[in-house]
């Protein structure tokens, strides 16, 4: 493969911590040849493509498209990765108007963590998945959608590659109990509502991308929040993920676990009687937003807008994933070969073939072949387990 260069200031982007931190969920490392990969969707033209990225320093990044030597698919691999990487937004300049917002920033570093710009429909599935869930269910979940319901794409170093399926592929290949089987839980039937709906409310020619895009154009900030709650399935937290991270609505501050807990130890934040009476007449003319609030959490969302400014959501994601290593390591440094990193390896089957073993009466035993993956995406090793159905 050839590679190109993308270059910007030191620490702006640095990759281990952007594609690691609960944002994106398919991009995978490849330990031996040191590169990440994942199908993304460049364009209406040009449509998914396998995606090669590199980081060989602080300052630039190298990626490539695997199985294409075209130059014209090449600048718009150049011109995707600017956009995904939100290279318009200097984080360094950031940091400075936070500092001077908030102290507890100060000495913080932002360690290259940035928002990205992902594609919204796969970000609204990929966050409907982690809903009372942890990154390494939820990657399973996301690498499964495209191996089962995706289109194949190609291979590279052994690995195969698909698209996220659109909403029609998923309605007409999927089902909930299709999904249920493959360790969706309850969010199978949020995934096939989230499907139904999509397709219903778009037009017909219209993809799934740019019908969520054009409600940029439609409506205010808390309207095409409102229209994400409509989904069943969808609450604040949610909606604010894909809001800030599928629609670049940068003042969008998902509260998770993770937020709620620095909210409340670092900033003992309180919701009172008089900030909750005003947000619930702040949302009384959008019925179904204000049935599915916390209205405790929705004071916290609000405080830390105000603290924050437009770019609040940014400020959110770079605490994030400091939280979230934090809790990960307990304060320990570890490297991939600790034993007890090793324990919590995750896995994510890449695709299962059912393969008939043998059959007694009402009783149909398979394997099914698994593909591991640790924790920041790299396969590991080819796995099986044995299964009895009943028939």
């Amino acid at each position: 493969m050839k590679f190109n260069k993308l270059v910007f200031p030191k620490g702006e982007v640095i990759l281990d911590h952007v594609l690691q931190c609960g944002q994106a969920f398919r991009w995978i490392w490849n330990q031996e040849k040191r590169y990440y990969a994942a199908s993304m969707l460049l364009d209406d033209k040009l449509g998914y493509r396998i995606i090669v990225l590199k980081q060989p320093d602080e300052c630039s990044i190298e990626y490539s498209v695997a199985g294409t030597k075209d130059e014209d698919c090449n600048s718009a691999v150049r011109r995707w990765l600017t956009r995904y990487l939100r290279m318009e937004v200097n984080l360094e300049t950031l940091l400075a108007e936070w500092q001077k917002a908030d102290a507890r920033f100060i000495g913080k570093p932002h360690r290259g963590v940035r928002i990205l710009r992902q594609e919204p429909w796969e970000t609204l599935c990929s966050f409907i998945c982690s809903s009372n869930n942890n990154i390494g269910r939820i990657t399973k979940m996301c690498h499964a959608l495209c191996t089962h319901y995706g289109s194949f794409l190609g291979e590279l170093d052994g690995k195969s590659y698909y698209s996220f399926p659109t909403s029609e592929q998923l309605l007409k290949q999927a089902s909930e109990d299709a999904l249920r089987d493959l360790g969706f839980g309850y969010r199978a039937k949020y995934i096939m509502a989230a499907a139904e709906w999509i397709s219903s409310t778009k037009p017909a020619p219209m993809s799934d991308t740019a019908h969520l895009d054009s409600w940029l154009n439609d409506g205010s900030r808390d309207e095409i929040r409102q229209k994400f709650m409509e989904v069943p399935g969808v609450g604040p937290k949610v909606a604010d993920c894909v809001c800030l991270m599928g629609m670049q609505m940068d003042d969008h501050v998902p509260i998770d676990v993770h937020i709620n807990r620095i909210a409340q130890r670092d900033y003992k934040f309180t919701a009172s009687a008089a900030k909750i009476a005003a947000l619930k007449a702040r949302y009384k003319d959008l019925p179904n937003v204000r049935k599915k609030l916390n209205m405790e959490l929705e004071v916290v969302r609000e405080m830390f807008i105000q603290k924050w400014g437009p770019y609040a959501g940014w400020a959110q994601g770079v605490l994030f994933a400091q939280e979230v290593n934090k809790s990960e390591t307990n304060g320990n440094q570890r490297t991939d070969k600790d034993p007890q990193v090793l324990v919590a390896k995750r896995k994510v089957e890449e695709k299962d073939f059912l393969h008939e073993d043998s059959s007694k009466g009402a009783v149909v035993e398979v394997s099914l072949d698994s593909v591991e993956f640790s924790a920041s995406g790299r396969p590991l090793r080819a796995a099986s387990k044995r299964i009895r159905y009943s028939t």
